[in-house]
């Protein structure tokens, strides 16, 4: 009896606190969470917040403090990907050619921990619903790392195609989805890296893992290298760029195949030049309604909106230089576009079909992430700046 009225106790004064404080007779809660872009500079090796409703730089975290020095093909790399925890208080990165994931307490700046890979690129990650796991590619070694947010352990890995690329989770947290774009001739494993000792699948392939067992469940091969995709809604296909093409597919993951291509539009005098690692198109976000695809043409210098699923174009608007990353944001009212080469982002009304804003962001923008912060941990990041 005396440990069940404990518990009890227990639970009563737990609820008291749990509650909002009441000042005359009204319920006082504290402010609502803050909508930020995390956009990762690659170069540079930070990632700046920038608060979508006033459209404003308000912070940004040093994911490189100790300035470790890596090099690999193009630009230097040391932000590929960042994803912030279901809580918004922890901060993840991908670290490009240092080969590693670090953690950051976004109130601080403080790192928390890295875990090396030891892979000549850690590339684009995703995170478990439950905030518990990273799946982050070790795109040079063909292989999917699984890692423990609290810790940075490294808790398996599974086996993909040839140059693992992105990753998304099921809505049900249980499958991992990779998928591969195969060698690229302008990024070769570095000299003396540790011989491979599993066999890839084929070079194009969504592989698809158990998220708890890392086993793989299916294999499902493509024609060309996978670029950013989305799912469908019901997850029954994907909508994605390939390597080398100027458009945008529907993928039947069930009857692996392309049921629908779009070609969209080059800017007069396009050549591989304008664009790198064979993407002329890299960047694809899905609006809330499962209605939108807002599109990065980096090649042209163009954000594209196009109506799903019939793959209709509506809109080509123009961006910076070379954008390289789409995510959407303000319940999929706005598009944010990461132009890395003239190194800013910009802000879409879709809606509106117009380019509200270019932002300067910083050296290299590589990749966006839009995640609801605590007032207090914005307000901590802005007396850090």
């Amino acid at each position: 009896m005396t440990r069940t009225l404990t518990g009890i106790g227990i639970i009563i004064v737990a609820l008291v606190w749990s509650q909002p404080p009441v000042v005359g007779g009204v319920a006082q809660r504290g402010p609502e969470p803050v909508e930020i872009a995390f956009v990762a500079n690659a170069p540079t090796g930070t990632v700046v917040l920038v608060d979508v409703a006033s459209r404003s730089v308000v912070g940004s975290v040093d994911v490189n403090p100790a300035r470790v020095k890596a090099v690999g093909p193009g630009s230097p790399n040391y932000a590929q990907d960042a994803k912030v925890s279901p809580d918004g208080r922890t901060l993840y990165v991908s670290r490009g050619y240092v080969g590693d994931v670090a953690a950051f307490d976004l109130a601080s700046g403080r790192m928390l921990w890295t875990a090396a890979l030891n892979t000549g690129r850690a590339d684009h990650m995703t995170l478990t619903p439950d905030g518990r796991s990273l799946f982050v590619s070790a795109m040079l070694d063909n292989r999917v790392y699984r890692v423990a947010t609290a810790t940075g352990e490294i808790t398996g890995h599974f086996v993909t195609g040839v140059y693992p690329h992105d990753n998304q989770m099921s809505r049900d947290g249980r499958r991992v989805y990779n998928t591969s774009i195969g060698p690229l001739a302008g990024m070769p494993r570095p000299a003396g890296s540790p011989p491979l000792t599993e066999t890839p699948g084929s070079a194009f392939q969504v592989t698809v893992a158990d998220a708890e067992t890392l086993a793989v469940t299916d294999r499902i091969k493509a024609d060309k290298g996978i670029r950013p995709w989305r799912f469908t809604p019901g997850e029954k296909g994907i909508y994605t760029q390939l390597s080398n093409e100027h458009a945008v597919f529907a993928f039947d993951l069930t009857a692996q195949k392309v049921t629908r291509r779009l070609d969209l539009p080059v800017k007069p005098g396009v050549t591989p030049a304008d664009f790198d690692f064979e993407a002329p198109h890299h960047g694809l976000a899905l609006t809330d309604d499962g209605r939108t695809l807002c599109l990065a043409g980096r090649a042209s210098d163009y954000a594209g909106l196009v109506r799903v699923p019939e793959l209709t174009l509506f809109a080509t608007i123009p961006v910076g230089d070379a954008p390289g990353w789409a995510e959407t944001a303000d319940a999929g009212r706005l598009c944010l576009i990461a132009n890395s080469r003239s190194d800013d982002l910009s802000i879409i009304s879709i809606p509106e079909r117009k380019e509200l804003l270019r932002l300067p962001i910083g050296d290299g923008p590589k990749h966006v992430t839009v995640a609801r912060i605590p007032a207090t941990v914005v307000a901590a990041a802005k007396a850090r700046r």
